[in-house]
């Protein structure tokens, strides 16, 4: 790419950041605080500065704008650390732990020095570290709250003031909450979250995209706190949301907490015990359908032997 084709890649790129933190309604000191500085935000909303990638990333994040929804055309640094970025979640998702650390330190070692990279590190480190088992809860806590500190080490005072974080931010307080044992201080914690999501979608018009983890999260807690009903009603809200997206998520994990929670709460009559095993067979159908045929055997095992083989088709 000569200097003119770079210049004008990053000019459409500055005034698209631009068009969107206008027509969401978003302050430049909010979007980019603790990201970058203001002037260097109004020069990139300018296209006077050329920037990594992560960078923008981080600044769409922050304005709630899902990586599906842009594509921009990368130069061959950014398109190498992308690359890097995406081979090392895929090595974590596969459990392959010993090369996502090589991978890990790989990238660290060229670029760790500056402070976006650091959070993707902290945060996939700590990713890994969530997939292990047993899992290492004050290593996971640690790892999120380094992340997190990176770009908002004030989060919970901006939690609080109702400013806007980032999806990733959000992640990261959701992921912090779910490690704390006494599941009375973590009913607390996610009740917050919960009020600062249903604030999210009072002034954006949409939930964060890491809403639909969150209260996956929060259900789980209601439904260990034996509170069956509400731990329904979130889970019909998790639901409702994912029905938006086409991706997996963890809809099958939902489907799942919900049928339990009606187990709990016991069947009043056939429409009640239909909707728990719809429950179930939507989850075993996805899981199987997504290669978890081990997940889908167990899931399969246990609505065979509660409520009889003729439901599995």
């Amino acid at each position: 790419m000569n200097e003119q084709e770079l210049y004008s890649a990053e000019n459409e790129l500055g005034l698209y950041v631009h068009a969107v933190r206008e027509a969401k309604g978003y302050k430049m000191e909010d979007v980019c605080d603790g990201i970058c500085s203001v002037p260097t935000m109004s020069r990139i909303e300018a296209g006077e500065r050329v920037v990594d990638f992560l960078l923008i990333e981080a600044l769409l994040d922050r304005m709630k704008i899902a990586k599906t929804e842009y594509e921009f055309v990368l130069d061959e640094d950014d398109y190498s650390a992308y690359k890097q970025r995406n081979d090392i979640k895929m090595l974590i998702q596969g459990k392959q732990f010993k090369e996502a650390e090589d991978c890990l330190a790989g990238y660290e070692k060229k670029y760790g020095g500056f402070e976006l990279h650091q959070q993707f590190l902290y945060y996939q480190r700590a990713m890994l570290q969530k997939r292990k088992m047993p899992q290492d809860k004050s290593t996971i806590v640690e790892l999120f709250h380094k992340a997190i500190s990176v770009t908002v080490p004030d989060y919970e005072q901006k939690m609080e003031k109702r400013e806007i974080l980032s999806s990733t931010e959000l992640v990261c307080v959701a992921e912090m909450i779910h490690c704390v044992d006494d599941v009375s201080v973590r009913e607390k914690a996610y009740e917050k979250l919960y009020d600062y999501n249903q604030w999210c979608y009072q002034a954006e018009g949409f939930f964060p995209v890491s809403y639909r983890l969150a209260m996956q999260y929060y259900a789980e807690c209601l439904y260990e706190k034996e509170q069956y009903e509400k731990c329904i009603r979130i889970c019909d809200e998790v639901l409702e949301e994912l029905y938006k997206t086409s991706k997996l998520e963890n809809r099958c994990d939902v489907f799942v907490l919900r049928a339990k929670a009606r187990e709990k709460l016991g069947f009043q009559n056939e429409e009640d015990r239909t909707n728990c095993i719809r429950d179930y067979l939507t989850a075993y159908y996805v899981i199987g359908f997504f290669d978890g045929e081990e997940q889908a055997e167990e899931l399969k095992q246990y609505i065979g032997e509660r409520y009889g083989w003729q439901y599995i088709v």
